[in-house]
């Protein structure tokens, strides 16, 4: 066997999976995660070596990432066989969650709103995936979650989401950080449990991109600023332009700069999502 495979303290890594769907909507209480592997029949200081050793195996560069794609699949597939589908809620619940979090972050919100981490972590990857395939529906995004946020406040009470489950629907990939979701990191893109939330926000793809461009701006520091001035003097794309972005099945969608770099330039779409996109693709309006 892979030794990077081997269990670990008598639990492998499927059993591991499994004991992680069990446990999932009480990660932040120790007591209940204590009381219930050990009615899956694990003793519990067995269970938290386990935790241990896994995810410093997930953690571990040398391994390629290996691990924590094995455990994905199987984490997903306990879950859907323990909870019987993938965790759906509205567009409007959605909305309120995401407010809520801004506005007392990810764990009193998600309280105040009735709903896990969990439960959250497959919701908000769903609507995170269906917004970004369906940009002009969603618009308005941006709008409606200052909206939310504006009320809540000034004192009004947060949403209650209805978390419903589609029977048979495996769940999307979810992360084991429950970070991994307010800090706008992608379904799929896996965040170790213990990762801080700065940890968890350079797993999101702008930021990796943003620490990537920093490093072109900083090979060539008065090339970049020399080009930004000529283009606040001629009107081209600088920070704060309004600009449309063009996709590539040829659709256009507004935004506004929030940062250029060397051919790439972050645009924050009317829909609240950021993007760094190709500079060629962008024009001033």
């Amino acid at each position: 066997m892979d030794p990077a495979m081997q269990p670990i303290n008598g639990i492998s890594l499927e059993r591991y999976a499994d004991l992680g769907a069990a446990i999932a909507d009480f990660m932040n209480d120790p007591a209940k995660v204590a009381e219930i592997v050990a009615k899956e029949g694990v003793n519990p200081a067995d269970f938290e070596a386990a935790k241990v050793g896994w995810t410093a195996r997930m953690q571990d560069m040398s391994l390629m990432g290996r691990v924590a794609m094995a455990y994905m699949p199987l984490y997903q597939a306990a879950l859907a066989r323990r909870k019987g589908g993938q965790a759906q809620a509205s567009y409007e619940d959605f909305v309120g969650a995401s407010a809520a979090i801004k506005v007392w972050g990810p764990q009193v919100g998600l309280d105040a709103c009735g709903v896990s981490m969990s439960d959250w972590s497959e919701v908000a990857g769903h609507w995170t995936q269906t917004m970004a395939q369906n940009m002009g529906q969603y618009a308005g995004h941006h709008g409606y979650l200052s909206q939310e946020e504006a009320r809540l406040r000034a004192g009004g009470q947060p949403r209650r989401v209805n978390v419903v489950r589609a029977q048979g629907q495996m769940p999307q990939a979810v992360n084991a950080n429950p970070m991994a979701a307010a800090m706008g990191v992608p379904a799929g893109v896996y965040v170790p449990p213990g990762a801080t939330p700065v940890q968890a926000a350079m797993q999101n793809q702008v930021m990796q991109q943003a620490a990537q461009n920093q490093a072109a701006i900083n090979a060539d520091p008065f090339g970049h600023a020399f080009g930004q001035v000529a283009a606040f003097v001629t009107g081209g794309v600088v920070a704060g332009s309004n600009v449309m972005v063009r996709w590539p099945n040829g659709q256009e969608y507004g935004g506004r700069v929030m940062q250029t770099a060397p051919q790439q330039t972050l645009v924050q779409f009317s829909n609240g999502a950021q993007e760094w996109v190709p500079a060629n693709a962008v024009r001033v309006v």
